[in-house]
């Protein structure tokens, strides 16, 4: 964007000391038009970049296993975009709320739900490697071949 105003900025000044060098009104209106010309050429290039950027999101595949109250696990091979949230992709796959991906504290998984305050049951989230995140789902940026798990805890 900065490369844009400077262009256009630049643009603008060269037409004017043009016009104030006593350049005839067809030599203006010719820069003008070569002006106009550079401008749309450079914000078509930018606008192609940004639908470059946003198609540059590489999908990719991670594991989430759910641990039931009942001991009974579910694997799951889930879709994302490289960088997505956690919180997000569980949220779009329907194993939690959207409101709770928001919120990043998850009380009901799959639609069991863990209440800590009525009997101290909750839901762990863990990596690969077996170990309770240092973060919440909302804090976690999935990348290809993640595992995490929600096990639900009493």
């Amino acid at each position: 964007m900065k490369k844009l105003s400077a262009l256009i900025l630049s643009l603008a000044l060269s037409a004017a000391l043009l016009a104030s060098c006593g350049a005839s009104a067809s030599s203006a209106a010719s820069s003008e038009a070569v002006s106009s010309e550079v401008v749309s050429e450079a914000v078509s290039e930018e606008a192609v970049s940004t639908a470059e950027a946003a198609d540059s999101a590489e999908a990719i595949q991670f594991t989430f296993t759910v641990t039931g109250a009942d001991g009974e696990s579910t694997v799951l091979t889930l879709d994302a975009a490289d960088g997505e949230k956690l919180s997000t992709a569980l949220a779009d796959a329907g194993i939690i709320s959207a409101e709770e991906a928001e919120a990043g504290f998850v009380t009901v998984v799959n639609g069991e739900a863990a209440d800590y305050n009525k009997d101290g049951s909750w839901w762990c989230l863990t990596d690969a490697a077996g170990e309770m995140t240092s973060v919440g789902v909302a804090d976690i940026e999935l990348h290809d071949g993640d595992s995490y798990a929600f096990t639900y805890t009493k």
